[in-house]
């Protein structure tokens, strides 16, 4: 990989040290279990690595007040102060009884997990850097997890995370599926979701290098693709995709970017004629046929028509609050019939159609909006659009393109798939990446 040449050197802190050792740690550890507890495995790990560091940003704290250096918080931190406050005004206010909104064994995004997601973030933001050693860390630590994925998907059982000598097409989860869990993360929508994150990174930070110096990122950002592909989960690949069309009027010459913008409108407007009178034979296309034409069916997306509409339905009675912090398994609602990624009825051993409870919302922005409520919602918004701003304005510098690309194809991916805390905490630690690769911006702008 080559080397990171787009900020001037620095000493390196305590913050950038923290950051890379919780990448590498938190993807490649496994636990001890395989795959039968990795998500409370990785919650543990995410905890150990964060409680003490929670402790180096008070210090950070404590240093910068002696020195009377202390600077106000820039929007996207007062934001995300909000959506804390909220969240646990959220949590405190809880209708369920059956649950614990403050922290839960089986809910690993409850308030608490929240306020430590908040917390790196400002932490962060506010003394991180992005350095060459951050990018090294991320690629060598994609390269181990698309290996192991790669032999996983070669019908081998590396690190023996699958039980019973099983394989990715052997080994079944708990309501019988086989190919739901691969790699050092687990579960395939959690990878794809992942991988819309990191693969646009690898992609952006080749710009304006020579082939043989990119070389090493286009063939693990390919892998990363071709692993996408071969699981067939499709929220990280429409993430991508979506992902792709946000950066290319970011990213391009501004005197095209105006052409570009009234391109996608007239590609909009043809596309939702097309679809309007044409009925194709596809799963996806059909769908969109018939949501055009407001015939609505609980099976559309794979079960997430009938996931949302429930939801949506609730959401006004509890507009301000909501349920509590991932609080939806004990919210009362439906179990849906599972489908497949290519819209299918997944049966069991026994020909019944699969049912699962629903634990999920599999759209972020839906599940703050019905846990959290309104406001939680809306200064969340605020932190990622004031965070992503800075990714416009200084998409000129690398780290800040390399970080702001991969969050734009990241939260398309989130408006389908399910939260994590394996992945969200990757999510508040890039966004604090960039969030602080713009105060340093700013810093150098305002010094010259």
């Amino acid at each position: 990989m080559a080397k990171y040449r787009g900020i001037a050197r620095q000493r390196t802190n305590g913050v950038e040290i923290w950051s890379c050792v919780f990448i590498a740690v938190n993807l490649l550890f496994t636990g001890f279990e395989g795959y039968a507890n990795i998500g409370q495995s990785k919650f543990v790990m995410v905890y150990i690595l964060t409680l003490p560091f929670l402790m180096l940003g008070i210090y950070c704290l404590i240093r910068e007040r002696k020195a009377r250096k202390l600077s106000g918080l820039s929007p996207a931190q007062i934001c995300a102060l909000v959506f804390l406050g909220c969240t646990l005004l959220s949590a405190a206010f809880s209708p369920v009884e059956n649950g614990n909104p403050w922290y839960d064994a089986k809910s690993h995004e409850a308030a608490l997990t929240v306020s430590l997601y908040v917390l790196l973030f400002l932490i962060v933001s506010r003394w991180g850097a992005v350095s060459d050693k951050v990018f090294q860390v991320l690629f060598w630590s994609l390269v181990i997890f698309i290996a192991v994925c790669c032999l996983q998907l070669l019908g081998t059982n590396p690190l023996k995370l699958y039980p019973n000598d099983g394989t990715f097409y052997t080994a079944a989860d708990k309501v019988g599926r086989t190919g739901t869990h691969l790699g050092t993360i687990g579960n395939v929508d959690i990878v794809s979701a992942f991988l819309a994150l990191t693969a646009p990174m690898l992609l952006l930070h080749t710009r304006g290098q020579k082939p043989q110096k990119a070389w090493p990122c286009w063939v693990l950002a390919a892998a990363c693709l071709g692993v996408m592909f071969f699981i067939k989960v499709l929220c990280g690949l429409v993430g991508l995709a979506m992902g792709a069309l946000i950066c290319l009027p970011v990213f391009c010459p501004d005197k095209w970017r105006k052409w570009i913008l009234l391109s996608y409108g007239v590609l909009g407007v043809g596309a939702l004629a097309l679809f309007w009178f044409a009925d194709l034979p596809v799963g996806f296309f059909h769908e969109l046929h018939e949501m055009l034409h407001g015939r609505f069916q609980d099976s559309f997306g794979t079960g997430r028509i009938f996931i949302w509409r429930q939801m949506l339905e609730r959401i006004p009675k509890r507009l301000w609050f909501g349920v509590g912090p991932d609080m939806v398994r004990y919210s009362g609602l439906d179990p849906f019939v599972r489908y497949d990624e290519l819209g299918n009825v997944v049966y069991n051993a026994q020909g019944v159609a699969v049912k699962t409870n629903l634990t999920d919302a599999h759209c972020y922005p839906l599940q703050i909006l019905y846990c959290q409520g309104l406001p939680a919602l809306l200064s969340w918004l605020g932190a990622v659009g004031f965070t992503l701003s800075h990714w416009v304005k200084y998409r000129r510098d690398r780290a800040a393109a390399i970080l702001g690309g991969g969050l734009a194809c990241f939260l398309c991916a989130m408006l389908f798939c399910i939260s994590s805390v394996i992945i969200m905490s990757f999510f508040w630690l890039t966004l604090g990446l960039l969030e602080a690769r713009a105060s340093a911006l700013r810093a150098e702008t305002s010094a010259k």
